[in-house]
């Protein structure tokens, strides 16, 4: 069986050295604190062991049959350059209205995070209980 080197199964092989590194102090630390009593608790951590054994080898086998991740070098880039190169003109308006549209939702955010929507609240609020009260 021949390993692969990209870094999804780079990922797993460090899971699944994690699962067997826990397995072993794991097991160990029971052996050095078991004395001559073996309570409930030293069943539930070894139950406990075996279950996180078993799901970080799950989750490394999950991550190794992700496969190579694509690259998306100066192949792909040119490819896409070469799909909008080919829209119409309807195709690239309705694209330039959706970026228009995500810059004005990224404005409304940094808005908020500066605080001038909070201060826009406030003069709304005092305004409205300026008019209350001179009624």
């Amino acid at each position: 069986m021949k390993l692969r080197s990209d870094i999804n199964a780079m990922t797993a092989l460090v899971y699944g050295g994690a699962a067997f590194l826990l397995v072993v102090v794991g097991f160990r630390s029971i052996l050095a604190t078991l004395g001559d009593h073996i309570g409930a608790m030293t069943y539930l951590s070894i139950l406990a062991l075996i279950i996180e054994f078993c799901l970080l080898i799950l989750y490394a086998k999950a991550i190794y049959g992700l496969g190579p991740e694509s690259s998306d070098g100066p192949s792909s880039s040119s490819s896409s350059g070469a799909s909008v190169a080919s829209m119409d003109s309807k195709e690239i308006s309705d694209l330039t209205k959706a970026v228009v549209k995500v810059a004005e939702m990224g404005e409304g955010l940094a808005n908020l995070s500066n605080g001038k929507v909070r201060d826009q609240i406030k003069k709304e609020v005092n305004d409205i209980l300026s008019k209350a009260i001179t009624k």
